[in-house]
């Protein structure tokens, strides 16, 4: 008799498997992006703007060596220094600052056909990708153009324009009379082709494309942390206007640094920002108890700075800091942003930031609707919770009394024995507006931070 297979239980009890997707993790912020000047990575094409390099100071520099940087590259000499500290970071990348991109032009012949908003291609031997657009015309004669899109291999030049559609314009010559992104736009064009770099120092800047990545990062300080480096002598002068006071003044949220070669004795200290952000990078590896001060530090392969103490006190009133000998030891002081603040603050709350967005974004994919009711809320907060939790492990948050004004149903004087509350009001006070737009109840997130000791005094009492 044949072998007969029982039946399907299916037919009875019928079961769905479903696997759900793997919880998005939060950013660690602990890789930098060095932007230079050198051709290895293009601005367009195949594998454009910016590479990642790593794990490890090996094979990162091997990387960067094989790709076609050299022992003389500024980009791979700040990788090297980055690498140089202890503990080094696992990761770097490395962006193209493209000194042949369109920087202006002006009409040579103006062509006709053309309309507001028509855009063209700038077309010049060893250029492409660059992409103009009419800002004025009349009568179809353009009277003002601009550049939407920079492109790359660009020299200064008479060049002819081929017309995007929709436009039907013909004729148009233009003059290319600059090229070269400025540091800015370099670091702008990286910031938007990849998210995961957080650290962000440049090769060769001025005073001017300090201030100016500055005030653009400052905004941005959840995801990206400039640092600026100036050997300006009206910094330590403290000359009124200096780079350091105008980002004081600013309150901007970046990690300055003075440093000087010191007569061409030390040609590696025009680095010390590569270092700086090497330091924070090597250190915040997201961990128990991994949480630092950049405060008091050394910096490898960057030399202290002979100032005298009126020097290093106008820098540091300033809000930038400096490497200096303090017998018998050299350090990294004091630690501070522009805006006043110690640095770990403002690493620890963008992490913190970062967490709470992915925590909550996770609970939101991962259910099939979170309930506008207090039980959808509990959800809700419990994801605020463990990002808190994930800042208390690693040191920043510290219970203690909140000494604020009062949040919600937190009074001052409350203690917060886990560092942080998260709170929000029922449902039953929610709008009828924003229950149709779909919003769960505000979160009202507190937290109390650790702190760090940046500096001390002690007092002796003697009697003979």
């Amino acid at each position: 008799m044949a072998n007969v297979p029982p039946l399907s239980l299916s037919d009875i009890v019928d079961i769905s498997v479903t696997v759900a997707p793997s919880a998005v993790t939060a950013n660690s912020f602990n890789q930098g992006l060095i932007v230079g000047p050198s051709t290895v990575i293009p601005s367009y094409g195949a594998n454009p703007r910016l590479r990642q390099y790593g794990a490890g100071s090996t094979a990162a520099l091997n990387g960067m060596l094989a790709d076609g940087f050299t022992l003389s590259s500024p980009e791979y000499i700040a990788a090297q220094i980055q690498f140089s500290q202890t503990p080094p970071p696992s990761y770097t990348w490395v962006g193209c600052q493209d000194l042949t991109a369109l920087q202006t032009i002006t009409i040579n012949v103006a062509g006709t056909g053309w309309a507001v908003g028509d855009t063209f291609s700038v077309v010049a031997s060893g250029g492409s990708y660059g992409v103009g657009t009419i800002l004025a015309a009349t009568g179809g004669v353009p009277s003002s153009i601009g550049i939407s899109v920079q492109g790359t291999g660009y020299s200064v030049e008479v060049a002819t324009t081929t017309a995007i559609a929709p436009s039907v314009g013909a004729g148009l010559t233009v003059h290319i009379t600059a090229v070269g992104e400025t540091l800015l736009q370099a670091s702008e064009a990286c910031r938007a082709a990849n998210s995961t770099w957080y650290g962000l120092m440049v090769c060769g800047p001025t005073d001017a494309d300090n201030l100016a990545i500055s005030t653009w990062a400052d905004p941005l300080w959840a995801t990206t942390r400039y640092y600026p480096w100036s050997s300006t002598a009206t910094i330590p002068a403290g000359t009124a206007g200096n780079l350091a006071l105008e980002l004081q003044t600013l309150k901007l949220r970046v990690i300055g640094t003075y440093a000087t070669t010191q007569s061409g004795l030390y040609p590696n200290n025009i680095y010390a920002a590569a270092a700086a952000m090497g330091v924070e990078m090597g250190l915040n590896t997201g961990l128990a108890n991994s949480f630092f001060t950049i405060a008091h530090k050394q910096l490898a392969g960057i030399a202290p700075e002979p100032l005298s103490q009126t020097q290093y006190n106008n820098i540091i009133a300033a809000g930038f800091n400096a490497y200096c000998n303090f017998a018998p030891y050299q350090l990294y002081e004091p630690g501070f942003m522009s805006n006043g603040a110690p640095s770990y603050l403002w690493l620890n709350l963008a992490m913190l930031v970062a967490n709470l967005q992915i925590n909550e974004l996770n609970v939101l994919q991962s259910n099939v609707a979170v309930r506008q009711t207090n039980a959808g809320e509990h959800l809700l907060i419990q994801a605020a919770n463990s990002a808190c939790d994930t800042m208390a492990s690693i040191g920043f948050l510290s219970g203690a009394v909140w000494t604020g004004s009062p949040v919600l149903n937190l009074a001052t004087g409350q203690a917060l024995p886990s560092g942080y509350l998260n709170q929000a009001a029922p449902y039953a006070q929610q709008s009828a507006g924003d229950r149709a737009a779909g919003k769960a109840m505000p979160i009202y997130c507190a937290v109390t931070t650790a702190g760090a000791v940046q500096s001390l005094l002690i007092g002796v009492y003697t009697q003979l």
